[in-house]
């Protein structure tokens, strides 16, 4: 069944030397082509990025617990606030403005 190819290798030398002249004169053309393949793979590729759901596994990854403060910490930093005048205009003014600097 097994089919023998007899490929010369000297008639493909032959054809690619034909062959070259035209491939040189349309490089410019095969290059912007081949980029553009390239470019419209990979918005393809992330068009369907974007619309991909994630795992149904992964359910645990996308449950977060609330940060937990330290109540010693909460405290100490009222107890400051609460002693120097300076540090509890700033967390006035923050409060008031979060956004500012």
């Amino acid at each position: 069944m097994s089919k023998n190819l007899n490929i010369d290798i000297k008639s493909l030398r032959a054809k690619f030397k034909k062959l070259l002249p035209v491939l040189y004169k349309h490089a410019s053309f095969i290059i912007v082509l081949a980029v553009l393949i390239v470019y419209l793979f990979v918005v393809w590729r992330i068009s369907q990025l974007a619309g991909a759901e994630p795992p149904a596994g992964t359910d645990a990854l996308t449950t977060s617990a609330a940060p937990k403060v330290d109540k010693n910490a909460i405290d100490q930093i009222q107890a400051l606030e609460q002693s120097n005048t300076e540090i509890h205009s700033l967390f006035d003014s923050a409060r008031k403005n979060p956004f500012s600097e």
